[in-house]
């Protein structure tokens, strides 16, 4: 049997990404203070609610340190396949968190244009959303590019919550503008948090998908498990391969693959071949994190 491990090539990526999550929270902190301040007294219900998505935006990038922290610790004696799932479960929190912040931000919009409880918002929260949309989607940029190279699914999630962040913020500054420059559209405002509302649910489906998936052991694209068996079935030695089962674990594969050889083998010769088909396999994947190769002796079937 062989197996492969990919983790350490992360490590970089991973300090990078403690890092730009860092820097994360210090710009949400800003945001989070100018949209709530700029919300209450400029009267704009759309730049509150947006004010609101970006404390979940703040309470996420709490989150993302947690699972980068655990995306790179080692297996140890309590926990052998090492610690990725945690980073699943914190994606699973970022996808919670937003969904919960849209349900608000929805009821008490909807709830406001039902009243009729609409005021006219003030000319600098236009500033303050023009603002969070440039920083906002430099943000996103920023971090999936750097979550791509740490191969971390809460950072790169995290990067949609930028996005998403960004999104509602134009919604909020054309909300805010029409309300401004045409009293008479002021209802907009109002109409602006409903619609960011809709985006962030939208969003938070996207997330948990994916991670809830993964935690429950989803197995890879059928494409991908072809793939595997005429990769294994090139290989010199192998007679036949059968039974091969691959899931996910965090953002990585493992799988096991039973092989047949010639019975008259010898046991090294066997093992060389088992290196080799775990090294073609996570050459092509590198997301493959773990092969697990049964070496059975081939039987010639009967007529």
């Amino acid at each position: 049997m062989g197996s492969h491990s990919g983790h350490d090539h992360h490590s970089y990526g991973i300090e990078a990404g403690r890092r730009i999550t860092i820097a994360s929270i210090a710009i949400n902190a800003i945001l989070i203070t100018l949209k709530i301040f700029g919300g209450i007294f400029g009267r704009s219900r759309a730049l509150l609610a947006d004010g609101i998505h970006s404390i979940s935006d703040f309470i996420s990038d709490f989150v993302v340190l947690v699972g980068l922290h655990f995306l790179r610790k080692e297996s140890d004696e309590d926990h052998p396949y090492g610690h990725g799932k945690i980073e699943s479960v914190s994606t699973l929190f970022v996808g919670t968190i937003l969904l919960l912040a849209a349900f608000r931000i929805g009821v008490e919009a909807a709830t406001a244009i039902y009243k009729g409880d609409i005021s006219i918002p003030g000319r600098f929260t236009i500033i303050i959303a023009a603002l969070s949309v440039i920083s906002k989607e430099t943000m996103y940029h920023l971090t999936v590019r750097v979550g791509k190279k740490a191969g971390s699914e809460a950072m790169i999630a995290n990067a949609w919550h930028h996005r998403s962040d960004a999104i509602s913020s134009i919604i909020t500054l054309a909300g805010i503008s029409l309300a401004v420059f045409n009293p008479s559209l002021r209802v907009l405002d109002s109409y602006a948090a409903l619609l960011v509302s809709f985006f962030i649910i939208k969003v938070a489906f996207d997330i948990l998908k994916p991670a809830i998936n993964k935690i429950i052991d989803t197995s890879p694209s059928k494409e991908l498990i072809t793939e595997i068996f005429e990769i294994v079935c090139d290989v010199p030695g192998v007679i036949e391969c059968h039974d091969l089962m691959a899931r996910y674990y965090a953002d990585r594969i493992r799988m096991e693959i039973h092989i047949q050889v010639d019975p008259q083998m010898t046991v090294i010769d066997s093992h060389r071949i088992v290196d080799d088909v775990v090294g073609r396999i996570t050459e092509k994947h590198p997301e493959i994190e773990k092969v697990l190769v049964h070496v059975d002796p081939h039987r010639e079937r009967q007529q």
